[in-house]
């Protein structure tokens, strides 16, 4: 499963958490006494803003956690240093007469790639469905007659049946359009008209295509419908607001207009979402015509910082907990670059190396083997490292033990896990019995050197050392060791490619390699699977 689709699902569903969690700490604030303090103007600029703070946050933290890596959804907290030995990455498959390999972890059912889908062709199935009721919508105001041209507003006579609305099309013009009936009363006339013009003064036309936007995202939400309505009312009451304040249309006689309108519009009238319009009228926004309104900006600001202020942490913290523990490609290569040290395994960090790093990291099932590997390992390790040294090979080798047998002495038979691809062998580095004749341990009834743990580590350097001083790439020297110099010579041969994150893209090595220097990632940082 991808990294990058689980954190776009995760800043996804942040966002659809804090739609609900901003919506909600609005309309509590407004109901507190704030709303009173606020004109419509305002209060609609606040929603707005509550909006975009709701969905844009998390990506936008999404994206300053790629540029930085160490921010607060990760922390370099343990032992970078203690634990270090970089590595180069590698790669690998099933080896041929090299070490052994045990049965991996089966693959996992994308669920986050999948969830990711369900949403996506949802969402594309309402954007496609309201798209296409505007295209329909453009089509029949087109056939409707012109009653004036107000700038680049066509002013167009609708139905009797219809309420008034405005809309704006792309490349395609704006529209007011106004019922039949209204055209019996001059006045009615006059300010429905001026109505739909300034829902195109304030751009709500055009902001309805990210209400539209929004809406077929966040189809599944029920909070974000909500929100939807409610800036759709707030849009209305700012409309109302503007008239009466900035246009200076009478309030007396702009609430008899909403009147009229009351009696003519269908308790049933659908439009496309976003489209704007004279919706139908309540008494608040008649009330509202002649209320005192507050003109200081500065309420609006500071509530406006004051939802940023809970906003932005709560953005941080949900989209942890919905992320988990999963590490991106942007970490990963920080790890590795922290935790590296002169003369020790360089790790080359690619998606496939994320990818086995995540197994460890995200499932339970990786997250107790490579425990389990971190406690053996106690036992063995100043041995094994000494033996190691002695070769003058890089102590980040430890993780192929890890990774073959979580450092345990088992016998050729042993039903237990291993997190590496191939035949099954014995011991700690788990070789297989052709390999382990041939760097001179025996293996016949009764007697299998290869349970030694002393012996067979100094058979393990020495084949890695041979396989590093054939190929002078430890990522091919560890696919080597896993798949055998056979397999290797082959591929290199037919492709001409040394490159094992290329070679382990296109399946010519497996992700043995990877999988190794993921496991030197958790050896130089055993608090990612804590």
């Amino acid at each position: 499963m991808s990294a990058t689709v689980r954190d776009v699902l995760a800043a996804y569903l942040t966002a659809a958490v804090l739609v609900a969690v901003g919506f909600g700490l609005l309309r509590a604030v407004l109901a507190l006494g704030m709303e009173r303090r606020l004109a419509s103007r305002q209060t609609l600029r606040v929603g707005r803003v509550t909006l975009g703070l709701a969905v844009l946050l998390p990506f936008v933290g999404l994206g300053v956690r790629e540029w930085m890596p160490s921010a607060p959804l990760f922390t370099f907290e343990r032992s970078l240093v203690r634990y270090a030995a970089p590595l180069t990455a590698v790669e690998a498959r099933p080896v041929r007469g090299a070490v052994t390999e045990v049965s991996s972890p089966g693959p996992e059912l994308p669920w986050a790639m999948l969830g990711l889908g369900l949403v996506g062709v949802g969402a594309l199935g309402v954007l496609s469905w309201e798209l296409r009721r505007y295209a329909r919508l453009r089509r029949k105001l087109e056939a409707l007659p012109v009653l004036r041209r107000v700038g680049r507003v066509r002013v167009v006579m609708g139905d009797a049946a219809e309420g008034a609305y405005s809309v704006w099309f792309p490349g395609g013009g704006a529209w007011a359009v106004v019922p039949s009936e209204v055209l019996e009363d001059p006045e009615a006339l006059r300010l429905t008209v001026r109505h739909e013009l300034q829902h195109h003064r304030q751009r709500d036309t055009v902001l309805a295509y990210a209400r539209l936007g929004f809406d077929s995202a966040f189809f599944w939400n029920p909070f974000a419908r909500a929100f939807s309505r409610w800036l759709a009312e707030r849009q209305e009451l700012a409309c109302d607001e503007a008239l009466v304040t900035v246009r200076r249309v009478p309030a007396e006689a702009y609430a008899r207009c909403l009147l009229q309108a009351s009696l003519r519009v269908p308790s049933v009238f659908s439009l496309p979402a976003g489209v704007t319009g004279m919706s139908h009228p309540t008494v608040r926004r008649i009330h509202m015509l002649f209320q005192p309104r507050p003109r200081s900006s500065v309420r609006t600001l500071g509530l406006s910082l004051s939802l940023v202020l809970v906003l932005a942490p709560l953005a941080l913290w949900a989209q942890g907990t919905v992320r988990g523990r999963s590490v991106s490609l942007t970490e990963a290569r920080a790890l590795a670059e922290a935790g590296q040290k002169a003369g020790d395994l360089p790790v080359v960090v690619d998606a496939a190396v994320v990818d086995q790093l995540n197994k460890f990291v995200t499932t339970r099932k990786g997250r107790d083997f490579m425990r389990k590997a971190l406690a053996n390992l106690q036992t063995h390790r100043e041995a094994m490292t000494g033996t190691l040294r002695s070769r003058s090979l890089p102590e980040g080798l430890l993780a192929v033990a890890m990774v073959e047998s979580a450092v345990r002495n088992l016998p050729e038979t042993s039903p237990e896990p291993s997190m590496a691809k191939g035949p099954r062998g014995a011991g700690v580095w788990m070789f297989i019995a052709e390999t382990a004749r041939r760097y001179g341990l025996k293996v016949e009834p009764g007697l299998d050197e290869r349970l030694d743990v002393a012996r067979e580590t100094e058979a393990a350097a020495a084949l890695l050392q041979d396989l590093y001083a054939r190929y002078g790439d430890w990522r091919l020297a560890l696919a080597a060791y896993n798949q055998g110099e056979e397999v290797v010579d082959r591929v290199i041969a037919e492709t001409g490619v040394r490159d094992v994150s290329e070679l382990m893209r296109t399946g010519k090595l497996n992700d043995y390699t990877a999988t190794v220097l993921a496991g030197v990632l958790v050896l130089r940082n055993p608090h990612l699977v804590d």
